[in-house]
């Protein structure tokens, strides 16, 4: 890899480290990652965006070629290089989460979770369907993660929409071990509601072992939601991403089976732990408890 970087980013190193998805280097003191794209970039737009977060924001650079192109083909594999602006080792914060959002907004952009969200569970029954029997794991607890979704997707069905919000800055995967690098890494941001990564930053705080009532009321206090809001935020804390994502790592990514256990085991505290928030945001914005969390 050290003569595929010479050769198309004309930079000269001796020490280059691999991490699952990518490479790592040090470079005049900047973190560069080298990531294996394994899926289509919209370069115009990403490079777009990049460049004007670039301006206020420590977003990952990316770093273009000899060729002038984002893309770099080896070995009939695509790369993208980027320069970090961030210590990787830092944690990830609700604020931190809500300074890069309200960096960049969309205006009059609309997802429809419950769609997205049904799509997500046939695609995954589908995968199950073939490769069951290999994974027993998952095929025991499948059905429970699917009735979860099920809960979410009705919860926010019955969501009525009084208002227009903007999209902001949001994630696809933001998971309980990941550092503040992720949340700048321009492939893996989308635009949604802002309670988005909100919801997955609590979820993960079960799993991290963190107290995050008083981050999250601190967070409120600066930053009120509305009722809809509210609202969104409890179907999202409702749907497991957390176990599909680890799903697609078993059986798209070949990872061992076993890492769902803890998730598995941790199922009737983490039930207990959805209903303590959702009864927390019952307090402050009147809306409804979830009848089966409390059972």
């Amino acid at each position: 890899m050290n003569n595929f970087i010479y050769y198309f980013y004309n930079i000269k190193i001796d020490n280059i480290k691999y991490y699952q998805k990518y490479y790592t280097f040090i470079y005049n003191g900047y973190i560069y990652r080298l990531y294996l794209i394994k899926e289509p970039v919209n370069n115009n737009f990403i490079i777009d965006l990049d460049r004007k977060l670039l301006k206020n924001t420590l977003i990952n650079e990316i770093i273009f070629n000899k060729d002038k192109e984002i893309i770099s083909t080896y070995n009939n594999q695509n790369y993208l290089l980027m320069k970090l602006f961030t210590n990787p080792e830092k944690k990830i914060t609700l604020e931190e989460i809500h300074y890069l959002a309200n960096s960049y907004r969309l205006q009059n952009k609309k997802n429809n979770w419950a769609t997205l969200w049904e799509r997500k569970v046939d695609y995954l029954e589908k995968i199950i369907s073939e490769n069951g029997k290999k994974y027993p794991l998952i095929t025991d607890s499948f059905n429970y993660f699917v009735g979860m979704t099920e809960n979410a997707i009705s919860y926010y069905n019955n969501i009525i929409f009084n208002e227009n919000y903007d999209y902001v800055i949001s994630h696809k995967i933001i998971r309980f071990n990941d550092h503040i690098d992720v949340i700048y890494n321009p492939l893996n941001i989308i635009f949604d509601y802002r309670v988005r990564d909100i919801a997955e930053y609590i979820k993960n705080s079960f799993f991290n072992n963190t107290d995050i009532f008083k981050e999250l009321n601190n967070y409120l206090n600066n930053y009120p939601l509305t009722i809809t809001e509210a609202k969104l935020l409890v179907a999202r804390l409702l749907y497991p991403s957390f176990y599909f994502e680890l799903y697609e790592d078993i059986l798209i990514d070949n990872m061992d089976e076993k890492i769902i256990i803890n998730i598995i085991n941790k199922l009737p505290k983490y039930e207990k732990y959805l209903n303590n928030i959702i009864l927390y945001l019952n307090k402050i914005y009147g809306i409804e408890e979830i009848t089966w969390l409390k059972n």
